[in-house]
C-alpha cells in the first residue's frame, strides 16, 4: 500500500524532474507574461550588487594580500574572488526575490492552475495589490528563520579548528533555504502556515535538499540566475503539490 513516510513517497531523483519541468513552465506562453517584472527586478539588483562588489573588490582583495609573495598572493585572490561572487549572487537573488515576492505569488499561483486545474486564488492586478502586505511579511518570517542561522555558521566560522565545519554547515543552511523560498510561494498562496510548511517539507528531507542544492547552485552561476528564480518558482510550485499528494495518500495509509 502507501507508503507513511512522505520522503518514502518521493523519490529524490523526482526533483530533478520537477526542476526541469519548472524551466519548461517558466518559458511556456502561458507563463511568460508573467516572468517580465521579475527577470527585469533580477537584472536591476544583480547588475547594480556588480559593480558595487567590482568597485570595492579589488582594492580589498590588494590591501588584504598586500606584502604576500606573488604566487600565494593570485591563489588567495583567486579563491575570495570565487567565494565573494557566489556568496553575493546568492544574496543578490535573495533580496531580489523578497522584492518580486508577490510577481512570485501571482506565477506560483497561474502554475497550480495549469498543473491542477485549480487555483488558490482569483489572480489579476487588485489581487496583486491585495497580496503585497502577505508576501513581504512572509518573506521577513523566512528571514528571521534564517538570519540567526547564518549568523551562527558565520560565528563558527571565526573559532579555529571549528571553521573547517562551516562550508558544510553554510551548503546546508542555503540548501535548505533554497528549497524554503521558492515552494513557499504555492504553500503562502493556499494559506498554509510557515510552519506547516516546514514540517511537509522536512518529511522529504532528502529531496528537499536535493531541490535547494540544485537551485542554490545555479543562483551563484552569474547570468544564469537571472532565469534561476521564476523557474525555481514554478518548479517550487509542482513541488508543493507533489508534497501535497504525498502527505495525503500517507494520510489515507493511516
Amino acid at each position: 500500500m502507501f507508503a507513511q513516510n512522505t520522503s518514502k513517497s518521493i523519490n529524490p531523483l523526482e526533483v530533478l524532474g520537477i526542476l526541469l519541468d519548472g524551466l519548461k513552465i517558466s518559458l511556456s506562453k502561458e507563463c511568460r507574461l508573467y516572468l517580465i517584472i521579475p527577470i527585469c527586478i533580477n537584472l536591476v539588483v544583480l547588475a547594480g550588487g556588480a559593480a558595487l562588489l567590482f568597485n570595492y573588490l579589488t582594492a580589498w582583495i590588494d590591501e588584504l594580500t598586500g606584502g604576500l609573495p606573488t604566487v600565494v598572493s593570485g591563489i588567495i585572490s583567486f579563491f575570495l574572488v570565487i567565494s565573494l561572487i557566489i556568496a553575493c549572487c546568492f544574496l543578490f537573488s535573495t533580496v531580489a526575490a523578497i522584492i518580486a515576492s508577490p510577481f512570485y505569488g501571482l506565477l506560483a499561483e497561474r502554475v497550480e492552475l495549469l498543473l491542477s486545474g485549480r487555483a488558490p486564488a482569483d489572480d489579476g492586478f487588485a489581487e496583486l495589490i491585495k497580496s503585497i502586505p502577505r508576501s513581504l511579511a512572509r518573506e521577513v518570517h523566512k528571514q528571521i528563520f534564517f538570519l540567526p542561522r547564518a549568523l551562527l555558521c558565520l560565528i563558527i566560522l571565526l573559532i579555529p579548528g571549528v571553521n573547517v565545519a562551516f562550508p558544510i554547515l553554510w551548503f546546508l543552511l542555503t540548501a535548505w533555504m533554497g528549497c524554503l523560498q521558492y515552494v513557499d510561494y504555492a504553500y503562502d498562496n493556499n494559506k498554509v502556515g510557515f510552519k506547516q510548511m516546514r514540517f511537509e517539507i522536512a518529511r522529504a528531507k532528502l529531496a528537499s535538499f536535493i531541490f535547494g542544492a540544485v537551485v542554490t547552485f545555479l543562483l551563484s552561476i552569474p547570468i544564469v540566475n537571472i532565469l534561476v528564480p521564476p523557474s525555481a518558482v514554478c518548479a517550487g510550485t509542482k513541488y508543493y503539490l507533489r508534497l501535497s499528494q504525498a502527505v495525503s495518500l500517507t494520510k489515507e495509509a493511516l
